[in-house]
């Protein structure tokens, strides 16, 4: 293998597949990122922990073609630290070192046959459809945090993927709380019923990262065991987790009795400020709810009191409920909304959070039981 290349795109690329590379294996070759130099396409650099992989081509020109395996966090300090010019990089076949130069730096860097390397699986058999990356970007972020991070249920650790004809959806929940972000397909689905998958929420998290923020396109690929996302020159490819998540649309509330209109950042600075007693104790904090003006509280009877006004828009019945702060400013941190809407049924039944005049997203918070 032998080839010139810029030390930005190189770079850029190794940053790319590297979200991928396993952080701790007892196989040191899961540790490396993949290259394959082939003419006329360029370096294809691959990073596979064996729960997800990542493929990503960079610009070379390619002088002799070849295959190694090099270790990615050695590779990527090197590239980090080398000047922005163009770096000269050949394998030295008879010990398996690279020689990487560039301007007045020289390295030799240790790697392994490729041939040991686990390639990325195919996804055969799978449902294919396009949609808008900067969509499914903002979908990922409207639920990501109401994953749970309880190992003993794998199935609460990621978000479920639901399929229809004409609409694709999200929902993760820990039980303590939940998240559902729907969005309709711009070309309908020909399916005789919902598909449902389950996405690890390491995946999420790392294709929430990955996605730009602008409008492409991206290419899904899903069957019973795997998932492939193709956007920005990334091919993204993750293994489902087995498993059955739990009946998400029987906890959804249908009907409420109180409605409130709420602004979105004074409610989120309300909140934070009263969480600064909340967070001492049991950082629950309790709204009470009139028809103009919500009291946010919170007290501690080792560290103090804290109280909140802010005006509100009441429809129905005085409410007052206990929750978790946490849980409320994670959702309003993340929605973009101006104003949101507030649906109570009472004081045992879960807070529900909208978007004020869409109906594409819910957020429910179950409530604290105090003095119990």
């Amino acid at each position: 293998m032998k080839l010139t290349i810029n030390q930005k795109d190189f770079y850029h690329g190794v940053q790319i597949v590297q979200r991928a590379v396993a952080s701790r294996s007892t196989l040191p070759i899961l540790k490396g990122i993949y290259l394959e130099a082939i003419k006329d396409k360029g370096l294809k650099l691959i990073a596979n922990n064996l729960e997800m992989g990542i493929e990503y081509w960079v610009e070379a020109n390619i002088i002799e073609e070849g295959v190694f395996v090099l270790p990615a966090a050695e590779l990527s300090n090197i590239l980090r630290e080398l000047p922005a010019a163009e770096i000269s990089f050949q394998l030295d076949e008879s010990n398996y070192q690279a020689k990487i130069n560039c301007l007045n730096s020289r390295f030799t860097l240790k790697g392994y046959q490729a041939d040991e390397f686990p390639q990325l699986p195919e996804v055969e058999g799978a449902i294919s459809f396009s949609f808008n990356s900067l969509t499914f970007k903002e979908m990922i972020e409207e639920v990501k945090f109401s994953t749970s991070t309880d190992q003993t249920q794998p199935t609460l650790t990621g978000g479920l993927m639901v399929l229809s004809p004409g609409e694709i959806s999200l929902v993760a929940t820990n039980t303590y709380r939940l998240a559902h972000s729907k969005r309709e397909l711009s070309k309908a689905l020909d399916l005789e019923e919902e598909i449902k998958v389950i996405l690890p929420g390491t995946t999420l998290n790392e294709l929430n990262h990955l996605i730009a923020d602008k409008e492409e396109e991206m290419n899904i690929l899903l069957n019973n065991s795997y998932v492939r996302f193709t956007f920005n020159e990334i091919v993204f490819i993750s293994r489902l987790i087995e498993g059955q998540f739990p009946n998400y649309k029987q906890v959804i509330p249908v009907d409420f009795k109180s409605s409130v209109k709420i602004d979105r950042l004074e409610f989120l600075n309300a909140v934070k400020r009263v969480s600064l007693i909340a967070r001492l104790d049991s950082n629950v904090i309790t709204l009470d709810i009139n028809q103009d003006q919500m009291s946010i509280s919170s007290n501690s009877s080792e560290y103090g009191d804290a109280l909140e006004l802010v005006e509100v828009d009441l429809d129905g019945p005085e409410q007052s409920i206990n929750i978790d702060a946490n849980y409320l400013m994670d959702v309003l941190r993340t929605l973009n909304e101006e104003v949101v809407n507030i649906l109570l049924i009472g004081s045992l039944n879960p807070l529900t959070i909208k978007k004020y005049g869409k109906d594409d997203y819910i957020y429910l918070i179950m409530p604290v039981r105090t003095g119990v």
